[in-house]
Parts: structure tokens; C-alpha cells; sequence
């Protein structure tokens, strides 16, 4: 936070706090003179204007110091506190028996409430949708409110004869009388009239602006809830005095509803331990204070009289609210956390559901994820990676979010090793992380190590196996090569030679007979080389190539019955290791060969696609598919699975609207 954001902050608590004193001077003078002692409606009233007074204030200091509508911030809290200001003033200049010189300064404080009131409740539409008041030909608005505001306010507060028995400086000025004269008939109308046209402004701007601000929905749907009971009744001419003050309390409702709906809970904003005491302070004796006001009231109304030694119920009603305290401010304390800070203000709980998530999960290729759906999600922090170290360098496992350049990294200790880093970034418009959300975060590093080191262990083990198939399937590649094109021509020549030379001796003679029995050797051993080569790797694959070896497969596998279709993706195929073209295939073969004898299909179609990064083998068939009551995967289907993951792939075998699909998927290793 900076400076001039913590100075503003810090004027925002100080007028809070002026507030908070205000009303607790307005209850001390109240009791102490006897207007609490008998419940009395006077009292109960004005002790409803004190109440809007803390609930503007409340709602004013949030907006503040979450930097979101520092402007409608400020409106709030000078209207709550010249409401309290307002309050206490008029109580103690009659308790005091002020005299006509005082009570001009008390008057001017009645005046600029009247008006900052007035201002704020019609003029409060004209924020929305961005809580930034309109610029442009809408500027114009703005200062007509603020003047019928003001000339409202000042016939509001001249037309009260007295206070509490004080009389009111403006109530008998030529002022007031030449606006009594005019306006006195159309008051309201205005009122209402200035509460439609802001209401208006508010929606076209809303219609007219980008986005769809469902977060003020429900601001909007309470304000328009509070206009209708203010303006409706009157015209209806049937009006209970109970139910302005009723509205008052409603609208109160609506202004909390404020910080609510312009902060967005995305748990950007960094409180220090004392600004988060002091506004869960505040919270809690507004919420006081309107509690004790509705139970004075409701006690008043719905309990027995008599003298106050007789209401042995109020010592229950107090004793009660006494023993309500210590738990309702914990709450309030654990709601602001909660406000602020979501899942993070209880850092074990969030662990101990990332511990639990875990032990639900099928495998550890799941934690890693989960952690970095954990620091996002719970947290509310921007994004989150988790990068392990193997021999070939750190490898990323997962990511959510767009991890940044300033991101923080948190070690993945196993046993005294690290084995790899969770890297969070801080939230937008903070340097670095706070000091709590790296402590919830080395908890979750914590928690979810073990599981990602038996992930590192167990992918250090496949890619070793993938390293070995490779390099044995390459081996055999150049041992078939070198048998094939060196050792078998040889072995032809020669017993090419030794033929040559027993056709110059006589068919009877003893050396024909023995050129005969070596060349029916060689014979046989150029029949055992090339069995050796055939299993070494597929014949078709040495001679043809993998894409001549699948065309001859489908063309083999293909009849009257059935009609195979190949397609190579891109065509010609690129180089391939040698592992990958034995697995494309037997994997192919294996597929087909089901489809001729399992499926009854009518057509089939093989496809191959080799990408930058990984190669798919495809084969699909129009045919009955897979049973769907076998128990198990045949022979064939697991020998295929066990080709695809020897390689690191990943093979699927189901159906579709149209027959069986048998998919493979490898990643590419160059060769």
C-alpha cells in the first residue's frame, strides 16, 4: 500500500471513529437523562438516524480502504458522520439549554447533514455501473442534484420549529418563508421526480457501458426496493407514521449491501493485522448498536410495563445480550478474515481439505493439480506452477493461471532433498506475497511433496523404461539391418560359389556330394537368419517402410466383405524412431485383426497423424463394438495398452455412435 493510500485509509478510520464516539456520547447523554430509562418512541427514533449515521460510515470506510470507489467512499463517510455529529450535537445543545447564539453553528450542522443526505440517497444511481460519477453532457446532473439537494435540505431543516424544545434559527427567515410559499405543495414531487431522472441516467449508462456488472444486481434490486417505499405510500395516501423510519432501516440494509457488491471478492487487497481489528471493531458495535436499538424497541412494544424495578425481564434481556457478546464479536472478527482474505484467514482448514482431496485422489500425477486448484481457487491468488527437477533439467508437471517473471518459489523438500518448486505470483498491485499467504502456502508445499516425490519416482522410472524400449528397439533396428544387408548376402554369395563349383563335378564324385551337403547347410542357415531378423523387428517395416507396411496390412486385411481405409497424416510420413514404428505397427495389426474377426464391421478406416509433439494411430470400424458386459480387456486390448505405455503414451479403447474406436497416443521423440 502507498503512502498516500495508507494516509487516506488512515483519515477514513479517524472519521469512523468520530462516528463511533459520536454514538456512544448519544447513548451515554440518552441514558443518563432518563430517554432510555422509559423506551420512548422520541428517543427510539432519533436513535434510528444515529444508527443510519454508523451504517453509512461502515459502508464508506470499506469502499475506502479497498480502493474501489474511493469517491462514493468518501460521500458515505461524510454523510455518516455528520449524521452522528448532527445527533449528539442536538441532544447536547438541549440537555445544555443552548440559547439562540448557539444553536446557529448547531443549525449549520443540521443543514450540511440534511444535505449530504439528501445528496447521497438521490444522487446514489448516478455511480453506477462503474461507482464513478458521469462525466461528459452527464456532468450537468450531477450539479442539479447537488442543487435541488441543497435547496431540499435547507426546507427540510428550516421547516422544523424546534428541537427537543430549542427553537430553529431558520424556521421563521424570509427564506424560508418565500421557499415555504413555492415549494411547500411540490416538496415531494421533487423528490421523487430528482429519484427518477438519476434512476434513468443510471440505466442508460448501465445499457450503454461494456460488460454486464452482475455484482451490483442485487445493490441496484435493494435501492429500487428502498425508492418504492419511500415514494409509492404518499401517493397512495395511506402512510402509518411507522413506515418512514421503517424505510430508513431498509435503506440501511441497501447501504451495506455497497462494499458487498463494488468488491469483488478477489482477495487483492493486503490488510495490516490492526486495520482488520479496528474494522471488525467498527462492525461489531454497529452491529450492537442496532441490535440494542431493535431490542429496546421490540421490549417496549411486545413486554408488560410497570415500573423499570419491576421489568425483572430486562436484567434476562441484558444478562442475555452480555453472555452473546464475547462469541458475536469472534464471529464479526472471523467474517471480516473471511471477507478479506477468503480460505486463507483459516490456513489449517484449507490444508487439511487439500490432505483430504489427495487421499481421494486415483494416483500422484493428481497432486500436482490439485495443489496448483488449491493456491487459485482457495487462496485466491493469481496463478500457481509446480516444477519438479529431474536429470534432464526442471520439468513443469502443472499450471494454472499465467505465472509471471516476479512470481515467489516455495521448495519442494523430500527427505532433505529438494526435489522441485511451487512458484505463486502476488496478487495484482502487490509486490510480493503477504506475510500470511506465504505462510498457508509453505503448508500446502508441505502436504503435497510427498505425493510429488512418489510422482517424481515413478515418471524417473518410466522414462527410464521409455529410455531402454527405445534404445532396444533401435538396436534391433541395426542388428536387423546388419544381419539382412551384410550377413545374409554373404552367406547367398557363398552359396552361390559352392553351387557354381559342384556343377563342375561329376554328379557321382564324393566332393559334389559333400558341396552338396554345405550348400544345403547354408542353405538352412540363411533360413534361420532371416527368422531372426523377422523377429528382431516386422518384415514388412525393413522392406517397405512404415507407410508401406500399414498400406500392406490394410490391403491384406481388406475383402469383399470389408472395405479398410488408410490415412497418413501428413504423406509422406516423417522419420520415426524405430520403437514408435514397431508399436504404430502392432497396435495397428492388433486393431484390425479385431475388427475382422469380432466386429461383422462393413468398412474401417486406419488413421495416422504425426504432429510436432505427439503420434496417434486411430483405428475405427462401423461395426457392433465393444460388449458392453466384458469384464476385463481381452489379450489383444491390453497388449496394445502395454505398447502405448512402455512408449509414455496412452491407449483408449471404446465405443461411438458408430461402432468401435481404438486411439493410441504417443509422444514424438525424434530420432
Amino acid at each position: 500500500m502507498s503512502g498516500n493510500e495508507s494516509t487516506t485509509t488512515a483519515r477514513a478510520f479517524a472519521a469512523a471513529a468520530l462516528a463511533l464516539l459520536c454514538t456512544l456520547v448519544w447513548v451515554v447523554l440518552a441514558l443518563a437523562n432518563g430517554g432510555l430509562e422509559g423506551i420512548s418512541d422520541h428517543y427510539f427514533f432519533d436513535g434510528v438516524w444515529v444508527a443510519l449515521g454508523l451504517t453509512f460510515t461502515l459502508s464508506g470506510l470499506v469502499l475506502v480502504i479497498n480502493r474501489r470507489a474511493p469517491g462514493l467512499g468518501v460521500l458515505l463517510l461524510v454523510a455518516g458522520v455528520l449524521q452522528s455529529l448532527r445527533m449528539v450535537v442536538l441532544l447536547a445543545a438541549a440537555l445544555a439549554g443552548a440559547g439562540p447564539g448557539a444553536m446557529k453553528p448547531v443549525v449549520m450542522l443540521v443543514l450540511a447533514a440534511d444535505i449530504a443526505y439528501l445528496f447521497l440517497v438521490t444522487g446514489f444511481p448516478l455511480w453506477l455501473p462503474d461507482v464513478r460519477l458521469p462525466g461528459g453532457i452527464w456532468r450537468g446532473v450531477t450539479v442539479l442534484v447537488a442543487a435541488v439537494s441543497a435547496v431540499l435540505g435547507f426546507f427540510n431543516t428550516a421547516r422544523v420549529s424546534d428541537w427537543y424544545e430549542l427553537p430553529n434559527p431558520l424556521h421563521g427567515t424570509a427564506a424560508y418563508t418565500w421557499l415555504d410559499d413555492r415549494l411547500a405543495p411540490h416538496a415531494f414531487d421533487v423528490f421523487t421526480a430528482v429519484l427518477a431522472l438519476t434512476l434513468t441516467i443510471a440505466l442508460v449508462r448501465w445499457w450503454r457501458s461494456p460488460g454486464r456488472h452482475p455484482h451490483l444486481t442485487v445493490l441496484v434490486a435493494a435501492y429500487l426496493v428502498w425508492a418504492a417505499l419511500v415514494t409509492v405510500p404518499p401517493y397512495l395516501g395511506a402512510m402509518p407514521d411507522w413506515l418512514p423510519y421503517a424505510v430508513v432501516t431498509a435503506g440501511e440494509a441497501a447501504w451495506l449491501l455497497v462494499p458487498v457488491a463494488t468488491f469483488r471478492r478477489d482477495r487483492s487487497l493486503s490488510l495490516d493485522r490492526a486495520a482488520r481489528r479496528y474494522l471488525a471493531g467498527y462492525a461489531f458495535c454497529t452491529l450492537l448498536f442496532l441490535g440494542m436499538l431493535a431490542t429496546a424497541y421490540l421490549t417496549h412494544r411486545l413486554l408488560p410495563g410497570g415500573e423499570p424495578a419491576d421489568r425483572w425481564w430486562l436484567i434476562l434481556i441484558a444478562a442475555g445480550l452480555g453472555a452473546l457478546l464475547r462469541p458475536a464479536a469472534r464471529a464479526v472478527v472471523r467474517a471480516v478474515d473471511r471477507y478479506y482474505y477468503g480460505e486463507r484467514a483459516q490456513p489449517y482448514q484449507v490444508v487439511r481439505r487439500l490432505a483430504e482431496r489427495m487421499s481421494q485422489a486415483v494416483g500422484p500425477a493428481e497432486a500436482p493439480p490439485l495443489l496448483c486448484q488449491t493456491v487459485v481457487i482457495a487462496l485466491g491468488l493469481p496463478a500457481a506452477r509446480v516444477r519438479v527437477r529431474t536429470r534432464s533439467g526442471p520439468r513443469e508437471l502443472a499450471r494454472l493461471g499465467d505465472v509471471e517473471l516476479a512470481a515467489e518459489s516455495f521448495p519442494l523438500s523430500y527427505e532433505g532433498a529438494v526435489i522441485g518448486e511451487l512458484s505463486v505470483p502476488p496478487r495484482s498491485g502487490q509486490r510480493e506475497l503477504d506475510r500470511q499467504d506465504r505462510e498457508v502456502l509453505r503448508l500446502l508445499a508441505d502436504q503435497a511433496t510427498p505425493a510429488i516425490a512418489s510422482l517424481r519416482l515413478y515418471e524417473d522410472l518410466q522414462a527410464s523404461r521409455k529410455r531402454i524400449v527405445l534404445a532396444r528397439e533401435e538396436e534391433r533396428r541395426r542388428l536387423r539391418h546388419d544381419l539382412h544387408d551384410g550377413l545374409g548376402p554373404a552367406l547367398s554369395g557363398l552359396r552361390l560359389q559352392i553351387d557354381a563349383a559342384r556343377s563342375g563335378l561329376p554328379a557321382e564324385s564324393g566332393a559334389a556330394a559333400s558341396l552338396t551337403t554345405a550348400s544345403a547347410g547354408i542353405g538352412q542357415a540363411i533360413t534361420e537368419l532371416r527368422r531372426i531378423t523377422d523377429g528382431l523387428a516386422p518384415a514388412a517395416l525393413g522392406s517397405e517402410g512404415l507407410a508401406g507396411a500399414l498400406r500392406r496390412l490394410a490391403d491384406g486385411l481388406g475383402n469383399h466383405a470389408l472395405r479398410v481405409t488408410l490415412d497418413l497424416d501428413p504423406d509422406p510420413l516423417p522419420t520415426l524412431p524405430a520403437a514408435v514404428e514397431v508399436a504404430i505397427y502392432r497396435i495397428s495389426g492388433e486393431a484390425l485383426n479385431n475388427v475382422v474377426r469380432h466386429s461383422g464391421a462393413a468398412s474401417a478406416r486406419l488413421t495416422l497423424r504425426v504432429r510436432p509433439d505427439e503420434v496417434t494411430v486411430e483405428a475405427t470400424d462401423d461395426g457392433a463394438g465393444f460388449p458392453s458386459h466384458t469384464g476385463g480387456a481381452g489379450v489383444g486390448l491390453r497388449s496394445m495398452a502395454e505398447r502405448a505405455e512402455e512408449l509414455g503414451g496412452t491407449f483408449t479403447a471404446a465405443n461411438d455412435s458408430g461402432g468401435a474406436v481404438v486411439r493410441a497416443v504417443f509422444p514424438r521423440v525424434h530420432g
